[in-house]
């Protein structure tokens, strides 16, 4: 089984929206990680298209320490 890719945020929007995000040691621009785990490339997680707000969330499990935030 694939090992869960290691994300974790680095800046965020006065809303809360993810601007900048750490994946495997390399910064992503929220755009940037939404394509990815859309492509499947990051492993763990997929896209979401929330009414047009686009970010990533990690697939479901039983954990709640593996969420963003």
């Amino acid at each position: 089984m694939p090992r869960r890719a290691n994300v974790k945020v680095v800046s965020e929007s006065s809303t809360g929206l993810n601007k900048r995000i750490l994946i495997n040691g390399q910064i992503y621009t929220n755009t940037q990680a939404y394509n990815a785990a859309k492509q499947g490339k990051v492993e763990g997680y997929h896209g979401v298209n929330d009414h047009g707000t686009k970010f990533i969330r990690s697939n479901p499990d039983k954990s709640k320490n593996n969420n963003l935030g």
